[in-house]
Parts: structure tokens; C-alpha cells; sequence
């Protein structure tokens, strides 16, 4: 019953537990629920390259490496990509900068990133664009110096994670 109201609420579902027409368009995309009702909703909020990002990134195993031997290390590593509105915009920090240093397996080794799960999200990012293509959702961000930049990723992640807000 939770899932089918979480569906709902969603818009998955309508008051007769019909496949909405967003439900169906979610249901094109191998992902959770709510990362599909993110992925969709970032059209409206200009910032479907990045929703697209931080999805693949939540789609693969964990990127970040702490070794027992270089934890003090690992740790410092990972707070150059930290973000202080939380774990995705961290995410978001490392998908970009695995990009601009052009997914280099060296650069991976010397961040402590696990470089196969890059490549993966990489994979999945371009599954994912494919499917937005097929439906004819547009990808596109907010200028980087735009003031809405960040709110319209976390207007995204909310549409999606709702049921997490406190």
C-alpha cells in the first residue's frame, strides 16, 4: 500500500491506480521511482544535466575510496569535493571534475575516486540521456554563475525525494 501511495503521490498513479502518463514516461526509465520523477522534473527547472549526473552517480556502487592505510588521506581528498548543501552537490562536484580531468585513471587513483564506478556512471548518464532523447526531454542547465543554479537542483531532487524533506 505504501509503495502504491508513494506512486500516487508521485503522479505515477492516478485516484484509480491507473498509469498516469508521467507514470509511463517513469516507467521508460530503469531507475527508482523517485529518481525517475527527478530525472523528469529537472526539464522544468533547468538543470536536467546535472540531475542527469548525480542520478548516475547514485546508480553505481560508491565512488569514494578509503583505504585503511590512507584514511586521514581519503578523507581529505574527499572534502575538496564537498559541497555544503550535502552529498549529492558532492557528487555533482566529482562527476564534473572526473570530466574536466578526462576521466583520467591517474587522477581517479590520486583522489581516492574508484575509477570503474566513474566509468559506470558515465555508462548509465548516457543511458539515461538516450531515454530523455526518445521523449523528447530537452537537457539543459542554468548558467553555473546564476544565483538559481543550485536551488534548481535541489527544486529537482525535492520533486523526487519529497517523502525525505523533514
Amino acid at each position: 500500500m505504501r509503495a502504491l501511495e508513494l506512486l500516487n503521490y508521485l503522479g505515477a498513479l492516478d485516484d484509480n491506480g491507473d498509469l498516469t502518463e508521467l507514470g509511463s514516461m517513469m516507467a521508460e526509465f530503469p531507475l527508482d521511482p523517485q529518481l525517475a520523477k527527478m530525472v523528469i522534473a529537472s526539464c522544468e527547472f533547468n538543470c536536467s544535466n546535472e540531475i542527469l549526473s548525480i542520478t548516475s552517480m547514485l546508480s553505481v556502487p560508491q565512488v569514494f575510496l578509503r583505504p585503511n592505510e590512507a584514511k586521514k588521506a581519503a578523507d581529505e581528498s574527499k572534502m575538496k569535493f564537498a559541497h555544503i548543501d550535502g552529498d549529492h552537490l558532492t557528487l555533482l562536484n566529482v562527476y564534473h571534475a572526473y570530466k574536466q580531468n578526462h576521466e583520467d585513471t591517474q587522477w581517479c587513483y590520486d583522489n581516492f575516486i574508484q575509477h570503474r564506478s566513474m566509468k559506470s556512471a558515465d555508462n548509465v548518464r548516457g543511458q539515461l540521456a538516450r531515454i530523455m532523447d526518445r521523449f523528447n526531454l530537452q537537457r539543459r542547465s542554468t548558467d553555473f554563475n546564476s544565483r538559481d543554479y543550485y536551488l534548481n537542483i535541489r527544486k529537482a531532487l525535492v520533486s523526487g525525494f519529497f517523502m525525505q524533506v523533514l
